[in-house]
């Protein structure tokens, strides 16, 4: 597997969005998720009775279950699943924010480490690409994206679904467009000492193939990966085409004020009238 350490974009101003999210993402996990995912436990599975349940009621009451999302109403007031059933049922929960809180939840050290890791490498390009406002819409809409992607595959789980993955897909999506030729640094794990510079296109390549090779029992959520992939790569033509195409309006709307703005005429230099005199020879 080639983890990417950093890409050859020029850094022409300081990607804010992308730091931003990054210290939002380190800060819920830090202070707002249960302890035991600080101290490793989810990673190692060492955890006591009370600590796993106290995450499934967190991931139930915080993250994107897909048999609510399908309805848009908790467990509690009536939804139902048919898989995974065993997940606590969780009151008054605002099923809609889910969609937006399940991207800034992780579960576990690991899982939040990789995904700050690619949303630094990829998103600070696309951020500089596309202007701060555009890289925070396509990062939330291609994170919605990649979970309702991920819901309409399993409609009738009751499983959460959290981490930035599908968001972070999205900025490599965008990047498979704005720099499908840039060379990026890459680590070849588990080798530390081995890296590889590629271009992009060899790396996000594989990436999108890998998902559809996921096994079943893996408690990963690999159709949000793909449809986050997508999203950003369709955001991001977007944009830029919409971009390229208001860009020349301007010009041309610009170009046609000049021409009829009387403050912009200009005579032709004449030769000075001597009124008839002659100089002498």
């Amino acid at each position: 597997m080639a983890i990417p350490v950093r890409d050859d974009s020029p850094r022409r101003e300081v990607p804010w969005v992308v730091l931003t999210l990054i210290a939002v993402n380190v800060f819920v996990f830090l202070f707002l998720q249960p302890p035991a995912l600080q101290r490793g436990g989810a990673d190692t599975g060492h955890l006591t009775e009370e600590e796993s349940r106290e995450l499934a009621e967190h991931f139930s009451g915080w993250g994107a279950v897909p048999c609510e999302i399908k309805v848009m109403e908790s467990r509690a007031e009536g939804a139902r699943c048919t898989s995974d059933g065993d997940h606590p049922i969780i009151d008054r929960k605002p099923v809609p924010f889910t969609l937006l809180t399940s991207m800034f939840l992780h579960g576990g050290i690991l899982h939040l480490t990789v995904n700050m890791l690619f949303l630094w490498v990829f998103g600070a390009a696309v951020e500089g690409r596309l202007g701060p406002g555009g890289f925070a819409v396509l990062y939330l809409l291609g994170g919605v994206a990649g979970t309702l992607t991920y819901v309409a595959v399993n409609p009738g789980s009751a499983a959460p679904v959290v981490g930035a993955s599908g968001a972070v897909s999205a900025a490599m999506g965008a990047y498979l467009w704005i720099g499908p030729r840039r060379r990026i640094l890459s680590i070849v794990a588990p080798l530390p000492l081995a890296g590889l510079v590629l271009p992009a296109w060899a790396l996000i390549g594989p990436y999108a193939v890998s998902q559809f090779l996921t096994p079943d029992d893996a408690t990963i959520a690999w159709q949000a990966h793909v449809g986050g992939l997508v999203a950003g790569f369709v955001l991001a033509v977007l944009f830029t085409l919409g971009g390229s195409v208001a860009a020349r309006r301007r010009r041309r709307r610009e170009a046609a004020d000049a021409r009829i703005d009387p403050a912009s005429w200009t005579l032709p230099d004449r030769p000075p009238v001597t009124s008839g005199v002659r100089p002498q020879m």
